[in-house]
């Protein structure tokens, strides 16, 4: 885990008089401390502006509070977290997960507040900043957790070197990706890089294949209203999964390819000829693979009824929460309202967009393309502005341990270890146990 603290200590100009007739500073006694974790690491080019930014801004609020930043990355960040509950040490505000699948065991554990208690105390931050469809991917429950820090596109990328050195058409169906997988196989090209560890990124792209079919809607009431995923369209959906599977467009062993960096990997290699990608991973992106790129509408899949050249899921779910220990101190109270609202600023949101390429979430933000230094940003920004999209529906669950057997159903699928009718009846037992 990399760790990176620094400690930004409130000081006083105290008038002395002394024999060299110059000022004594001293720490001020009334400055609160204020913990803060993100995963923005100054070792991180891409990063550093806004980790600078942060502590540029608590510099210049010495004289008002103290900052402790930490900074956590990836999945560590959950085991972090749940050690710190276990110890009462929950920092007073923190970077995390806000879907439902993450977050309901915090607001069960009264660990964090609802956001919208910190937006009404806010003059600066309010819910019409963001747009409204963000939120069902930061609630739980009904209940906001947080506000994503900034939107995500989900893209379909194609290599059109290989497409190309192949003779061989980009997919528009499933049945169009079986017959270029044949092609690829032979010729020791993975067709697909996607696969499954701890879930990853495979419920991204269940979702996406979900969001294809008629009223997926009903699928998400299902599973939030009456706790099941026993439905038609989930059905199709994981057998879509699995005979992708059956016909090797995935790479032979999906856990080891599994999780984000080992699926991009294999795209950014040129190891993979398709791949189904989240715009933060697009800073990763080499010139040479952005230059290759080409963005395709999601082929279309068996039962699907969605226009797939006017859909692309959007969403986000990363955003700050605020522990209601600290929120209840008053002493912290206003220092907490003051770095969130900096944290949610224009100004934070600019620096990640132009050093970062994370999109803006906030609405008032005006994306100068021509500032814009990330390959293929841009593009995939004009072409999934706008569009009909989907939330994530393994992390709208009800339950926090739900979502860990989501996880497993999605490693085992990817894996040929368990069959879709198994995975269901294996997620569903989970959903049934979470009433309780």
């Amino acid at each position: 885990m990399k760790k990176y603290t620094k400690k930004i200590m409130a000081m006083v100009t105290v008038a002395a008089t002394m024999v060299t007739g110059t000022a004594i500073p001293v720490m001020a006694d009334d400055a609160p401390t204020i913990r803060l974790i993100t995963w923005l690491t100054p070792s991180n080019p891409a990063q550093k502006p806004s980790y600078d930014a942060i502590e540029s801004f608590a510099d210049d609020h010495a004289d008002e509070f103290t900052l402790e930043h930490e900074n956590i990355v990836g999945d560590e960040l959950k085991a972090k977290i749940k050690t710190d509950i276990a110890g009462d040490t929950v920092p007073d505000i923190f970077i995390y997960w806000g879907s439902g699948g993450n977050s309901t065991m915090l607001l069960d554990a009264d660990v964090i507040i609802p956001f919208d208690e910190y937006l009404d105390a806010s003059e600066l931050v309010s819910r019409d900043l963001f747009p409204e469809e963000s939120f069902s991917r930061t609630s739980s429950n009904g209940t906001l957790t947080t506000i994503t820090t900034s939107l995500q596109y989900g893209v379909w990328l194609c290599n059109k070197a290989l497409f190309e050195e192949y003779g061989l058409e980009y997919p528009k169906t499933l049945d169009d990706m079986l017959e270029v997988g044949k092609v690829f196989n032979e010729n020791g090209i993975t067709p697909f890089a996607m696969g499954s560890k701890g879930g990853n990124p495979a419920h991204e792209f269940v979702a996406e294949i979900l969001g294809q079919m008629p009223d997926c809607e009903k699928d998400f009431e299902n599973l939030t209203q009456n706790y099941t995923i026993d439905t038609p369209n989930i059905h199709n959906t994981l057998e879509i999964v699995d005979t992708m599977r059956e016909n090797n467009l995935f790479p032979a062993d999906t856990i080891s390819i599994g999780d984000w960096n080992q699926q991009f990997a294999l795209y950014n290699e040129g190891k993979a000829a398709m791949i189904y990608a989240w715009t933060w991973q697009i800073p990763n992106i080499t010139e040479e693979t952005a230059e290759n790129s080409v963005i395709i509408d999601a082929p279309v899949m068996p039962g699907g009824t969605r226009d797939t050249s006017n859909f692309t899921r959007a969403g986000g779910d990363m955003g700050y929460m605020i522990s209601k220990k600290a929120w209840e101190d008053d002493t912290k109270k206003q220092a907490i309202i003051d770095i969130v609202d900096y944290l949610y600023s224009t100004e934070m949101q600019e620096i990640g967009l132009y050093n970062a390429g994370d999109i803006p979430a906030r609405n008032d933000v005006e994306i100068d393309d021509a500032k814009v230094t990330v390959p293929l940003l841009a593009d995939i920004i004009a072409y999934g502005k706008g569009k009909e999209s989907c939330p994530n529906f393994p992390q709208i669950c009800p339950k926090t341990e739900c979502w860990t057997d989501f996880a497993d159903g999605f490693d085992e699928l990817f894996a040929g270890i368990s069959t879709p009718d198994e995975v269901i009846e294996h997620i569903d037992e989970s959903l049934e146990s979470a009433k309780n």
